[in-house]
């Protein structure tokens, strides 16, 4: 079972973001991240796509270079459960995290809202 001291669910800007300040804050702890894509685009950067870029894989967020250069390791993978109680999670590959903390940053799912007349 690998283990860390903190570990991060989710490899966008949020998790990024969150991987690199922890680590800034606190250079002696470990940090893990788990993503399910290795490549990931940069949220803000859709509309700069057109007209400035030639193909929206020049649209990638630096991720791996940027944790593995602040000592964070970056796992491509999917977390199927956590054991809140354990403080455990379990990945689609079959292999199980221990941690200290635990950090979601996943995003959202936009959801229509529907008027509703009274």
């Amino acid at each position: 079972m690998r283990t860390t001291d903190v570990l991060i669910i989710g490899g966008s800007a949020a998790g990024m973001v969150a991987a690199l300040t922890g680590k800034s804050s606190w250079p002696k702890k470990s940090f893990i991240l788990v993503k399910k894509q290795k490549e990931m685009m940069v949220p803000c950067g859709i509309p700069y796509i057109f007209g400035t870029l030639d193909y929206t894989d020049q649209n990638i967020m630096p991720v791996d270079a940027m944790l593995e250069k602040n000592g964070i390791t970056s796992l491509v993978d999917e977390v199927t459960s956590i054991n809140k109680a354990d403080k455990t999670v379990n990945l689609a590959s079959g292999e199980t995290i221990k941690f200290e903390k635990l950090v979601i940053a996943t995003g959202s799912t936009p959801v229509k809202q529907q008027k509703i007349l009274v």
